[in-house]
């Protein structure tokens, strides 16, 4: 049973990605609203070593084995990656391995400091998030920790792109009513256009069932007339414009287990077009194991066909 690895996911932008978990289940300085996971178990914004990285290393390189060459190793999970103390360390073995470029999916909270900072100049690719400059709606969209300050945050992204050479791509979460205003959106353009070295912007919206009812889904419509008003020279593209079966399956050497999908639903809710591809096994393997899943009562199927965990 793999403890800090998952997948190969089928990511909408990263293609085939392999997963690395650095934090307990829903360890994180932020309690998002649009959250498709589990509340927030572990509000902060302390780091810590949660996890032995020669335990992780060993369980990446073990997977490594199992699979073909993914198109990504991403550093994300159920938590806040950068929360991990030792996430720099991380970062230089997996390039030791030369098996995949390494990406980190954050939730832009600790960019003030700077040794988080140095430690993501490691990664070849980032994926921030920032959905507001605006204070009020920073806390009500991400409700943070007391200590973490929207400000600071900024400015660590500013100085960290001034000094990137990898590939910078902004997460924008779209909330319809919250920061879609034109005072919101006007803001986020100035902001985006002081970042010297952004290759991209993407606009996300609950395309999943979010944990709370208070966040709507933005339509495509929504979602084009916030582009047209950020008005940027660079990329900028949406959930919807992504297709998140990936155009290739991921090749594994082993048969695949149950506890595979549920490592997946826990991360992604996937159709079972999505497992056969990502799991790289027969129609019949999976309605098999999705039948003996359901009927442990460990997952159901959401309303638009896709598997999702119970709890």
């Amino acid at each position: 049973m793999r403890t800090y690895i998952f997948g190969p996911v089928p990511s909408r932008r990263l293609g085939i990605s392999l997963g690395v978990d650095l934090t307990p289940t829903k360890t994180c300085s932020f309690d998002c609203l649009y959250c498709q996971l589990s509340k927030t178990r572990f509000h902060t914004s302390l780091r810590s070593q949660f996890c032995d990285p020669a335990d992780v290393l060993k369980e990446l390189k073990a997977v490594l084995s199992e699979i073909a060459r993914p198109d990504w190793i991403t550093i994300s999970g159920t938590g806040e990656p950068t929360l991990h103390s030792d996430l720099g360390l991380i970062l230089a073995e997996i390039k030791k391995l030369e098996s995949a470029p390494a990406c980190v999916i954050t939730n832009s909270s600790l960019m003030y400091l700077p040794e988080v900072r140095q430690e993501l100049m490691l990664a070849d690719r980032l994926l921030p998030t920032i959905s507001t400059v605006n204070e009020r709606s920073f806390r009500r969209i991400h409700r943070p920790t007391e200590d973490l300050r929207l400000e600071a945050i900024l400015e660590g992204l500013q100085l960290f792109s001034r000094d990137y050479t990898g590939a910078i791509e902004v997460e924008i979460f779209v909330c319809p009513g919250i920061n879609d205003t034109p005072e919101e959106i006007s803001g986020l353009r100035d902001y985006l256009r002081s970042l010297p070295n952004l290759e991209s912007v993407y606009l996300n919206t609950a395309v999943r069932s979010a944990l709370e009812g208070e966040i709507a889904t933005a339509d495509q419509g929504l979602l084009n007339s916030f582009r047209a008003a950020l008005n940027l020279s660079v990329p900028v593209t949406t959930a919807f414009e992504h297709s998140f079966i990936p155009p290739r399956g991921s090749n594994w050497n082993r048969p695949a287990v149950s506890s595979d999908i549920l490592k997946l639903l826990l991360r992604h809710p996937c159709s079972e077009k999505q497992l056969e591809q990502v799991l790289s096994s027969a129609p019949d393997k999976i309605i098999e194991l999705l039948g003996e899943l359901a009927a442990q009562g460990k997952i159901k199927q959401a309303s638009n066909g896709d598997w999702v965990l119970t709890d």
